[in-house]
């Protein structure tokens, strides 16, 4: 989504439950997004004014879990804010763990008087990685009700972190799916992999 300063959000969201109804609210969620950012820069305040509708609208037994990275790419630095979504990890060049986007306020819709923060400004270093993803392949499940689980993920990031960014995403939902094995996939598989290049 592209900002008012220039720089640009990347939003990674998951609404409660399938179907017609989630989908719209999803479609719903998006729209607020996009306006709120084309006129306002703090992508914290962006997440408090979108939950004060979005709360109006949204019965007790539905919540959307979201996260918003600002990205500069000019000056390689990210700000973001998550509403209740799963932690994102962030691995430097050499494929170690850098850090985790964690949630910063509770799930959209919930309370119509949560107040969101942005983050702090983090640098981004030549060689980064950062996996902007739902709960889907996370928590696929095996025929033997094994998690595919965050430290797979993890595993199949850095042993592949040269790939393409788009192949990379493919390629670890394809796993999931492989870890199914010939089960239905039960969620949605949502991956945003975004690469700092080597280079100045």
């Amino acid at each position: 989504i592209p900002m008012q300063d220039g720089s640009t959000a990347l939003v990674v969201g998951d609404v409660t439950g399938h179907g017609i109804g989630p989908a719209l609210l999803m479609a719903e969620t998006r729209a607020y997004l996009r306006i709120l950012a084309a006129h306002l820069d703090d992508i914290g305040d962006i997440l408090t004014r979108a939950n004060r509708v979005l709360a109006e609208d949204i019965g007790q037994e539905r919540f959307v879990t979201l996260i918003m990275v600002q990205l500069n790419v000019a000056e390689r630095t990210l700000r973001y804010a998550s509403a209740g979504h799963p932690a994102c990890p962030w691995f430097d060049a050499r494929g170690e763990l850098k850090d985790e986007l964690r949630r910063t306020g509770i799930p959209l819709g919930m309370r119509e008087d949560a107040e969101y923060q942005s983050s702090e400004t983090f640098g981004i270093a030549p060689g980064d990685l950062l996996a902007l993803m739902t709960d889907g392949v996370e928590e696929s499940l095996s025929p033997e009700q094994e998690l595919f689980g965050a430290e797979r993920i993890h595993a199949y990031l850095r042993g592949n972190q040269s790939k393409p960014a788009g192949e990379l995403a493919d390629l670890l939902h394809q796993q999931a799916r492989e870890h199914l094995a010939g089960l239905d996939q039960p969620d949605d598989y949502t991956t945003i992999i975004v690469k700092a290049s080597e280079n100045d």
